[in-house]
């Protein structure tokens, strides 16, 4: 039972972080995502991310839960971005964790995570993160090629 309740963490927030199973992955992103239904955060990267924290766990069951993208890896509000989530997430673990970073977002990545959160900003960034506790399958963030041809 949550015993405090973070103001970031609306009721279509705290509902859609509730349907996420143990191995699956989430992504919290400032990109448009139109193939598929998304929710809204209500506030600034590091609110949502505190909030999304204080109700989820991240999984102890791949050597890598942490994955990013960033539109301008070079640009000083992207990495800020970069280090703020990762940091966030760290602080709420209470363990070391590096995010991997992708260069490149590939194709139907979104089909991937069970839930993608938006969030206003004007840098462009999408951060993956495999959420669970106990023991627990680890979903694949990116499915085949030949899975999302079909």
């Amino acid at each position: 039972m949550l015993t405090k309740l973070n103001p970031a963490l609306s009721a279509p927030l705290l509902s859609t972080l509730g349907a996420v199973r143990s191995g699956q992955w989430i992504a919290v992103t400032s990109l448009p995502v139109d193939d598929r239904a998304v929710t809204r955060g209500d506030g600034p990267l590091e609110e949502v991310a505190d909030a999304i924290f204080s109700f989820l766990p991240v999984s102890h069951c791949t050597p890598t839960p942490l994955v990013g993208w960033l539109g301008d890896p070079e640009d000083d509000a992207h990495l800020d971005a970069f280090f703020a989530f990762q940091g966030i997430v760290r602080d709420a673990e209470r363990r070391t964790l590096e995010m991997a970073r992708l260069e490149d977002l590939p194709a139907g990545v979104f089909a991937g995570a069970a839930a993608v959160v938006t969030v206003p900003s004007t840098t462009e960034f999408v951060f993956f993160v495999c959420v669970g506790q106990g023991e627990h399958e680890v979903s694949p963030l990116v499915a085949a090629a030949r899975d999302l041809a079909a």
